[in-house]
């Protein structure tokens, strides 16, 4: 018996760190990306895996399955593999519950159908969704911490301005001078139209329509208007700035009151069992 229980824990803790190791978001992959850049080449042969193939081919095949994709461009994630993860998360949990119930029966202990049948659809069906609810997750810190550094960036190309220089020149020397993945972003769609031989700020509103950030759009927006009419933008960006600033602090003014707000919970139980604990004693004694 205590051998079927060690098995039964071993495979529990297989299918735990598949599931968790699909559901935790990979680095930009080189390979990936060159194999994208690659488009003329073979990509059937050996190297491509099983689990992209799948990804590219569910769109055509579930079309009403839906697909962050603004969240996926925001985390650099191919849509295809994200689909295959969710997928494979759905199975990991379809395939855990039948396993142990098997590794039950064998221990000698059988449970009624229905608990695994509906153990198994509940825990796929949990499986299946989590991917959705880590990538939101994840998109929605790493748009707080793109507003942070647009912030810094709104503050970059004000002084670019006052310093006497074109919008498109303080656009791309703003985005030069920062560091991190959001001025890398920036600076990338901001070469993008460069090359394109279209406006910077064109180039700033098509990546804020890409991940989200409607800040970034608000920016394009006012260089687009300086650019064009020759409007003056260094109190409008300091004013922009301001207000972003202010946001980010009520936001993290509500945060942590949310934080300490959910502190009441475990301290009041700490609290209740305290006093269970001091007048147990007494009740015992009085109906004992």
């Amino acid at each position: 018996m205590n051998t079927w229980l060690i098995v039964a824990g071993i495979v529990t803790g297989l299918g735990c760190w598949l599931a968790i190791s699909e559901l935790i978001p990979a680095g930009p992959s080189l390979r990936a990306a060159l194999d994208r850049l690659d488009a003329g080449g073979s990509s059937a042969g050996g190297e491509a895996r099983l689990a992209a193939r799948i990804g590219r081919r569910l769109p055509a095949a579930l079309p009403w399955l839906p697909v962050p994709a603004r969240d996926l461009r925001l985390l650099g994630q191919d849509p295809a593999d994200w689909l295959a993860s969710k997928v494979s998360c759905g199975f990991i949990g379809l395939a855990l519950v039948p396993v142990l119930t098997g590794l039950l029966a064998l221990g000698g202990r059988t449970l009624p159908w229905t608990i695994p049948a509906g153990g198994t659809l509940l825990l796929g069906a949990v499986m299946f969704v989590l991917p959705d609810v880590v990538t939101k997750v994840n998109a929605r810190e790493k748009r707080a911490d793109f507003r942070h550094a647009l912030t810094s960036y709104l503050d970059l190309v004000a002084l670019e301005r006052g310093a006497g220089a074109a919008p498109t020149e303080a656009l791309e020397a703003a985005a030069e001078v920062g560091h991190g993945w959001a001025f890398e972003r920036i600076g990338a769609a901001l070469q993008q139209a460069r090359r394109a031989s279209r406006p910077p700020w064109d180039g700033l509103a098509a990546l804020a329509d890409d991940i989200g950030i409607t800040e970034l759009a608000d920016l394009a927006e006012i260089a687009g208007v300086a650019g064009q009419e020759g409007a003056r933008i260094l109190q409008t960006l300091s004013a922009r700035a301001e207000s972003m600033r202010a946001e980010a602090l009520a936001s993290a003014k509500a945060q942590a009151g949310a934080r300490s707000t959910t502190m009441v919970l475990p301290i009041a139980l700490l609290a209740g069992g305290f006093l269970v604990l001091l007048i147990f004693p007494d009740f015992y004694r009085l109906f004992g």
